[in-house]
């Protein structure tokens, strides 16, 4: 197989590195890895990465179970926490890069969104963040999924819980054996607002529609971006790979 990737350089962390932003104005990554701590590395010179230091959340947020997924745009950083317990509302925590990078924790506004914000993007247009709410159930509490759209146009001075509209998935109870139907996979003793598990977004290029993994259902939920509702669920179908010969190995990669 031909190379087509070079390692540059590397960093090795001691709190381990599982989402990761990189912000080109600044040269800074921002790396979060389900802890409470938000690591900020230099990439100037990317065959030296060098650490700028470490936020971590849980000086500002108290009750938090851990961050979960950052992003950056426009010269801003945004961040998902999972409360504690992770059943309660979670935050999304925004500040300025510059801010940030200068060591000021002041910078941060935080507001409220749905149960374990799993992961957060911003609109192209940079205007509007969205939250993929999991809403997982822990300790026999259920919260319901739902999706978090955050109006961040007038920048973080203008941040508040007004900005923030929350889309659950209530309009859909009731009709779990149609969506069952259609092949959206549903727990037998759960509604569908519930067992509706959004895991990860990505926003149309023009700014007009989210569309959302429902990673335990099968399926995908579509969000009007213009209305702030779900348009609809799209069942992502089966296929029986035993009638196709499917070689589940790393042959052909090794080969």
């Amino acid at each position: 197989m031909t190379d087509f990737l070079e390692r540059v350089g590397s960093f090795t962390s001691d709190i381990g590195a599982e989402i990761v932003a990189f912000d080109s104005a600044t040269d800074a990554l921002f790396i979060v890895s389900g802890d409470t701590e938000v690591q900020v590395i230099s990439l100037s010179d990317p065959s030296t990465p060098a650490p700028l230091g470490v936020v971590d959340i849980a000086d500002f947020i108290p009750n938090i179970d851990g961050v979960n997924s950052v992003a950056v745009a426009n010269g801003l950083v945004a961040i998902a926490i999972s409360a504690d317990p992770q059943t309660d509302p979670g935050f999304v925590a925004v500040a300025d890069i510059n801010a940030v990078l200068s060591g000021n924790l002041n910078a941060f506004e935080v507001v409220q969104v749905g149960a374990l914000p799993d992961n957060i993007v911003f609109s192209p247009d940079g205007t509007k963040l969205l939250t993929a709410n999991e809403g997982e159930p822990d300790e026999g509490v259920d919260p319901n999924g739902s999706i978090s759209i955050i109006d961040i146009s007038g920048g973080v001075a203008s941040l508040s819980q007004y900005s923030v509209t929350t889309v659950g998935f209530e309009a859909f109870d009731g009709r779990e054996a149609e969506l069952r139907a259609d092949g959206v996979r549903i727990f037998p003793d759960a509604t569908a607002a519930q067992d509706f598990e959004p895991e990860f977004i990505a926003v149309a290029p023009d700014g007009s529609q989210a569309f959302v993994t429902l990673q335990e259902n099968n399926a995908l939920a579509v969000i009007n971006l213009a209305t702030n509702e779900v348009e609809g669920i799209v069942p992502l179908g089966l296929k029986d790979f035993s009638q196709v010969g499917l070689d589940a190995s790393d042959r052909a990669l090794r080969d």
